[in-house]
């Protein structure tokens, strides 16, 4: 009974062993994380129509999970779908998110698709490139989209351009051809490592006409001796002719020659042609070589003046400064041999003119010149006609602060005047004359009326500058002048704001307003002639240091009857 009993527990054990086992084989291991391959984990890109088998690209974690089936999704099937068996589709260009999920967890990546690239296969030219272009010196030529691309569809139709030779031609990114020199150079257009190329040749513009003006085209008189200059008188078509040097000839050298640099000298009595030619293009004129006749003068003009009888200039004072005022003339006829004489109005310690009409500049100030034929021996103005003009020479101290950007900020009245503007006493713009239509630029106000009226004005100097002294241009630089002067400042003030000021001086006389008898070119009659157009420099008690100045008058600091007192020009400097 013994035995029995311990089998039957044995085989109870036994039994019962057996059933635990089977327990064991049913148990579920869950998935606790998976990871995307890495040919997925940074995303892919396909092209459309391509296709990715992303079947068992992710590890799961445990290796022993129960169920480790892949499911798959695409945020957008229209742009890439994707099939139970793990196969991905790109659709259209775009881009998808894809997951994969395996027991409840998930990892995505992205998709991109592209456009299926198709490559160019050749670049033509049309063939009014293909047959080769010219241009014409400084034309430019626009083949921006000119090649023809095969296939069209092409993805990458991007052209780009080059020149062989940019000395020559260039061409920009935007496929404008500039013809720049003369000469040859190839262009390319190149489309996704296709290319065509032309060959562009650049030719200068050549003249078509070279004309004289009248008074050489009528035929020239010289003395025998005289010299004519004729460079540069001749008009070239077209203006922008790439070819514009001028060579000079003479039909007789016995009678007169011409330089390489066109000065025509009569050399025997007689006729010869002289020829101007620009580029094989001539254009002559008749020159008569005549024993001592005179050619009188008809018309005296200033080249580039204000207008054509007036003009002016500033030259800065220096060691044995000289100004060419003779070089600022145009004189009709060109062979006139009459010549002009100059007639200084203004202080000969300013400045002084020889009969050449070379000024000597002295000293500080303004001084104005009358250009008369020599013919006019008593100066009469009134009736010189055209054969009179007006040249004003302004000589500026080298220690005037420089001006640029200067004006009148501010002011008590209205700006009166001729031509008045907040920066006229500023602009070294002034009239030599005022001589009937001539007008200059000056900067005016409405004198005081009454004993405790005053007028003001202040400059503007942009920054603050070190100073010790002033000088005035009065109204204009003629001979006379019937308008009013300021003659003295009863307060000049200072300031760095423009808005708080200090006094800096106070009963400021301008000095140099001397007046005598004389006589006023505009119309003969007797004026008073203004001995200094410009006063010396007047200093300051002392060196002060502002942007803006005020300049203060009352009725006892003007001279003159007129209504309005006027400044063609203020300078301010400093002498230490």
């Amino acid at each position: 009974m013994k035995k029995i009993s311990i089998f039957l527990f044995a085989a109870a054990a036994l039994l019962g062993a057996g059933c635990d086992d089977s327990s064991d084989t049913d148990k579920v291991i869950p998935v606790s994380a998976i990871a995307l391959d890495t040919s997925l984990s940074g995303g892919i890109s396909l092209v459309v129509g391509q296709t990715a088998d992303i079947a068992g690209k992710v590890t799961v974690r445990p290796e022993n999970a129960t169920d480790k089936t892949e499911t798959y999704e695409s945020s957008d099937p229209e742009t890439v779908s994707v099939d139970d068996a793990g196969v991905v589709k790109a659709v259209k260009p775009g881009l998808a998110m894809v997951t994969i999920s395996v027991g409840g967890k998930h990892s995505h990546f992205e998709v991109e698709v592209r456009e299926q690239r198709i490559s160019v296969e050749s670049v033509t030219l049309p063939a009014e490139l293909a047959d080769g272009v010219t241009l014409k010196l400084g034309a430019t030529l626009d083949i921006a989209g000119k090649a023809t691309i095969t296939p069209s569809n092409a993805t990458d139709k991007t052209e780009s351009y080059n020149s062989s030779n940019p000395m020559i031609a260039s061409v920009t990114e935007e496929g404008i051809v500039s013809a720049i020199a003369v000469g040859e150079a190839t262009i390319t257009i190149s489309v996704d490592g296709q290319s065509a190329q032309f060959t562009l040749t650049v030719e200068k513009i050549a003249v078509e006409s070279v004309t004289l003006p009248e008074e050489l085209a009528k035929g020239v008189t010289l003395n025998k001796g005289e010299t004519l200059d004729i460079a540069g008188k001749a008009t070239v078509k077209p203006e922008n002719a790439s070819d514009r040097t001028e060579s000079y000839d003479s039909s007789d050298k016995a009678v007169a020659t011409v330089n390489t640099e066109g000065l025509v000298t009569a050399l025997a009595v007689g006729t010869t042609t002289i020829s101007v030619t620009i580029d094989g293009v001539s254009a002559s004129f008749e020159l008569t070589v005549a024993e001592g006749v005179p050619v009188a003068l008809e018309k005296i003009e200033i080249k580039n003046g204000a207008t054509a009888i007036q003009g002016s200039a500033s030259v800065v004072l220096g060691e044995n400064t000289t100004f060419d005022l003779h070089s600022h003339l145009q004189l009709t006829p060109a062979n006139q041999t009459e010549g002009v004489k100059y007639v200084a109005y203004g202080p000969e310690e300013v400045a002084t003119i020889d009969e050449n009409g070379i000024v000597a500049c002295k000293g500080v100030g303004t001084v104005t010149f009358v250009i008369l034929a020599k013919s006019n021996e008593g100066n009469d103005f009134k009736n010189a006609g055209d054969k009179k003009a007006y040249f004003a020479v302004n000589i500026t101290d080298p220690r005037d602060l420089d001006r640029t950007g200067w004006e009148v900020s501010a002011n008590s009245g209205a700006i009166s005047g001729t031509a008045g503007s907040k920066t006229a006493a500023f602009d070294n713009v002034f009239d030599p004359g005022v001589f009937k239509d001539v007008k200059g630029s000056n900067f005016g106000l409405t004198k005081p009326t009454t004993d405790d009226g005053e007028v003001w004005f202040v400059v503007d100097m942009q920054q603050e500058q070190s100073l010790n002294y002033f000088r005035l241009m009065h109204q204009s630089c003629r001979n006379t002048d019937r308008s009013c002067r300021w003659k003295k400042f009863s307060a000049i003030l200072g300031s760095n704001d423009g808005e708080s000021f200090t006094q800096i001086a106070a009963d400021v006389d301008v000095p140099n307003l001397d007046n005598e008898p004389g006589i006023d070119p505009n119309d003969g009659g007797s004026r008073n002639i203004d001995k200094f157009h410009t006063c010396s420099n007047v200093k300051l008690p002392n060196t002060v240091k502002y942007r803006y100045l005020k300049f203060v008058g009352k009725k006892d600091c003007f001279t003159g009857t007129a209504k309005t007192c006027q400044i063609a020009e203020l300078y301010l400097g400093l002498d230490e």
